[in-house]
């Protein structure tokens, strides 16, 4: 199973913004956090991430 670091979440959230994401906002957000708490993601990404997640919200 590939590693869900920044890079793989980071072409998700693009995903998400052209409609072919299989996760839905709020999963993204959830998966992303537990990546943080998991350790698989700096503080520095997960800010990054939740900066472009917001940039997606509808």
């Amino acid at each position: 199973m590939a590693d869900k670091g920044y890079t793989f979440w980071n072409k998700e959230i693009d995903r998400l913004k052209d409609g072919k994401s299989k996760y839905e906002w709020d999963e993204l957000e959830e998966l992303i956090t537990d990546a943080f708490e998991d350790e698989k993601i700096t503080s520095d990404e997960f800010d990054k991430l939740m900066e472009k997640l917001m940039e997606q919200e509808m």
